[in-house]
């Protein structure tokens, strides 16, 4: 018998690896959690690790009047499998318990759209570092609060404290409403009558985007260039050259098609003094959250900005991208109006809207 262990963030993605590479005949001794290096322990998933027992059939040579004896001791061993399988799925369990109390803020938080593993996660490395025993609910309640702010860490706005121009891109995939998103930043902006502001659009792809931005910029009496690669983005630039902001809208794509090496990436690879905008939805699932912020890490310092909370079913996916990127959050928007529904991120709130008010 050989030994070989296939870790996974889940029991079942671990389970398949073993399975396509063994065959359902091997024999699982042990299943444990495993922690992932990282900044004290955080922003890492940990990994469920499977060893397993298998024969090497290069050694198997049983001769025909052993058939009996080679029966016999595969019914013994898949006794044996079951049984290990058992004890290691009950370990696991044990792994995973909660006090009532505990338990009741994790499930109102995946309740609230956080994902499960990431709950389970956020709740298991506190349940190692403190003892509650002696805490009443009150205090319970204040040290998971005070948790969940920190997950969701600094929440970063768009900064003005640089007197230089400043060129701000929105980026994301299709329909999460980036353009609505920009037209609201703009006109609060323009209402404080601080800030010299031209618009710039790259989403030629789409005609209606063109239009929308060209309707916003006409109500709000602010310039727009229109451009097409990067040396119309440099021509945009020298038009706006006394502007205090500019604000650039870029074309939505399938997340999965994004590339660094992207007219737009590379524009805004060559500015300088610019801030990045991730927009994302809050009604997105949690697979496909994920994947848009792995296909998207290759921008650096991006802030997040999450839209359409009014038809989200919780606030979860805030703190699901906090667990999957150290990128800060800096605003949400709740609806459509122009300028109102959008606001700086509120830690408050949002752990008020997971767990219930303190």
């Amino acid at each position: 018998m050989k030994l070989k262990k296939y870790t996974g963030y889940t029991t079942h993605e671990a389970m398949n690896k073993l399975k396509r590479e063994l065959g359902s005949d091997a024999i699982v001794l042990n299943t444990k959690t495993i922690k992932q290096k990282g900044f004290l322990g955080f922003f890492k998933k940990p990994l469920v690790e499977i060893t397993a027992a298998y024969e090497n059939k290069e050694f198997l040579t049983f001769e025909n009047n052993k058939d009996d004896n080679l029966i016999k001791i595969n019914n013994e061993l898949t006794i044996l499998k079951n049984m290990v399988e058992q004890i290691s799925t009950n370990v696991n369990s044990k792994d995973l318990e909660f006090s009532t109390v505990l338990n009741k803020y994790r499930m109102k938080l995946i309740e609230n759209g956080v994902e499960h593993t990431t709950a389970t996660s956020i709740f298991k490395k506190l349940n190692e570092q403190i003892n509650f025993e002696d805490k009443d609910n009150i205090a319970i309640k204040k040290i998971i609060a005070h948790t969940l702010k920190e997950y969701i860490g600094t929440v970063k706005p768009l900064s003005m404290d640089n007197p230089q121009q400043k060129i701000i891109f929105f980026v994301g995939p299709t329909g999460v409403g980036k353009t609505t998103t920009l037209a609201k930043i703009a006109a609060q902006l323009v209402m404080k009558d601080k800030f010299d502001i031209g618009l710039i659009t790259s989403d030629t792809y789409r005609i209606a985007a063109v239009d929308q931005l060209k309707a916003y910029s006409d109500i709000l009496k602010l310039p727009l260039e229109v451009i097409y690669n990067e040396d119309d983005m440099y021509k945009a630039l020298v038009a706006f050259k006394d502007k205090d902001i500019i604000f650039v809208d870029t074309a939505g794509t399938n997340h999965r098609d994004v590339d660094e090496k992207d007219e737009i990436f590379k524009i805004i690879n060559s500015m300088n003094n610019k801030e990045v905008f991730l927009v994302l939805s809050g009604t997105t699932d949690y697979n496909t959250l994920k994947s848009i912020i792995n296909h998207y890490s290759f921008i650096k310092n991006y802030k997040i900005i999450f839209t359409k909370i009014d038809e989200s079913n919780g606030l979860g996916n805030i703190l699901n991208a906090k667990y999957l990127t150290k990128n800060p959050v800096s605003y949400i928007t709740t609806g459509q109006n122009v300028p109102d529904d959008i606001e700086i991120l509120d830690k408050e709130k949002v752990v008020s809207c997971l767990i219930g008010e303190i």
